[in-house]
């Protein structure tokens, strides 16, 4: 059937292809030969589910009205990246309302993965920073909980791993 909201497995069309843009460029990997045909497959389904449970929405894999407006608004704009995360050769580019960390190089996106960011009380700070310190295997003097490959910047904020936050 012609994509019409709400969008759901064996769809197919320009509102699917739109989706998958969005859905890709939050990180999301979609197989690349639905993208080619504008199909709602499984990967689209399964990016629909991540992007749902992250975002707190029901993880059905069908995009109805609630979604499309969740991922319009926290794609948008989308392949945009802020000109500071272009000016060097490469950087790590966070984007809190999207919940998302890209690794660029020369202005291109190599990366993008899920992020969180520091709780209530103690938010991650806004703005640009460089790398001030690395630690391998590091474990938080605060928490006691393992930080492996802390990359710190602002005073003692870190970019790290979570196996916590993968589980």
């Amino acid at each position: 059937p012609r994509a019409k909201l709400p969008l759901r497995k064996k769809h197919y069309g320009s509102m699917v292809a739109r989706a998958q843009e969005r859905l890709t460029w939050l990180g999301y990997p979609i197989n690349e030969m639905n993208i080619e045909r504008e199909a709602y497959g499984g990967s689209t389904e399964n990016a629909v589910k991540a992007f749902q449970s992250k975002f707190w929405l029901k993880a059905t894999g069908v995009i109805d009205k609630a979604t499309w407006k969740a991922l319009s608004k926290t794609s948008s704009p989308v392949g945009v990246l802020p000109l500071r995360c272009t000016e060097v050769k490469a950087s790590i580019c966070i984007d809190k309302s999207q919940k998302i960390l890209r690794y660029v190089v020369k202005g291109k996106v190599k990366m993008s993965t899920d992020a969180r960011f520091g709780a209530p009380g103690m938010e991650t700070g806004e703005g640009t920073f460089a790398v001030t310190q690395k630690s391998y295997n590091h474990v938080s003097s605060l928490y006691h909980s393992w930080m492996p490959r802390a990359m710190f910047f602002n005073g003692d904020e870190a970019v790290h791993y979570s196996p916590d936050f993968a589980s």
